[in-house]
């Protein structure tokens, strides 16, 4: 039988210039630390050596590393991703953080998450304020049963409501939130992007001919209705677009308007508030 090292030195023909994905791949199909593959004598049994370079060529072919494992770590977690979700990226982690910033801890509040894909941003507020009831929306039904298996393996009690955008929430006369926050689709229609990135999900990747059609939807079709007086709107934004999307939030009336960064230095989110009066 093939000893990982072995396979671990056939992937890297297979991927030349992707070490770090090579090393992903075989720590995942033989359950050893990526720090311990490349001199590892595990004999690996055929169907794991099979999958393994089977794994690496579909790599080789441009299919996207996460949906080949089916997992990506984000926040605290491993999430489950397929096909029929985004793939959860770092830089969305940013968002996350300005979103507990804004989310007391210890206190009860409501929070809805728009095009919640993988569950990503819903996932990480609940486990986080544990006291917070968390709504996650989806137009894809697949997308939420895939937010759903999520969910259960971090047991994270989370409402999922299948729905295009506000119309999956409860009428804002039964319910309104401390904080709704949203990672819609926001690539430009006609932008070049890499080849594994156009394999997922169209539904979730482009928004318009400027980028820009969700957040008009978002904010036109009376958002700030579903939030609490002082509520808060937080979205995630493609890098150039903190000036359009707050634009529209102060159309809308929206008041203490800002915008942050991902650890890259590039402009990942913008809030705004409703007013209190």
């Amino acid at each position: 039988m093939p000893t990982l090292n072995e396979l671990y030195q056939e992937c890297l023909r297979l991927l030349p210039v992707a070490e770090h994905e090579v090393l992903w791949l075989c720590s995942h199909f033989s359950g050893l630390p990526k720090r311990d593959i490349p001199h590892s004598q595990l004999e690996l049994t055929p169907e794991q050596a099979a999958q393994l370079l089977a794994a690496a060529r579909r790599r080789a072919q441009g299919e996207p590393l996460q949906y080949i494992t089916g997992l990506q770590p984000f926040w605290d977690f491993e999430l489950i991703v397929t096909p029929d979700v985004l793939i959860p990226r770092w830089d969305s982690e940013a968002v996350l953080e300005q979103a507990l910033k804004l989310l007391p801890k210890g206190a009860a509040c409501h929070v809805a998450d728009i095009c919640t894909g993988s569950g990503a941003y819903a996932l990480t507020i609940k486990k986080e304020r544990p006291l917070a009831q968390v709504t996650a929306c989806d137009i894809s039904p697949a997308a939420l049963a895939v937010a759903g298996r999520n969910a259960a393996k971090y047991t994270l009690d989370i409402d999922f409501r299948q729905g295009d955008l506000l119309s999956a929430l409860p009428a804002p006369e039964l319910q309104q939130y401390d904080l709704i926050v949203s990672n819609p689709p926001y690539v430009e229609d006609n932008a070049e992007l890499p080849a594994d990135v156009r394999q997922e999900p169209a539904l979730a990747l482009f928004g318009g001919p400027d980028g820009l059609d969700f957040y008009r939807r978002l904010i036109n079709e009376g958002v700030q209705a579903y939030l609490k007086p002082g509520g808060w709107l937080l979205l995630e934004i493609g890098c150039a677009q903190a000036e359009p999307v707050s634009k529209l939030l102060q159309q809308a009336g929206f008041n203490q308007i800002c915008h942050g960064q991902d650890l890259a230095g590039l402009d990942r989110w913008v809030q705004g508030r409703r007013p209190i009066k």
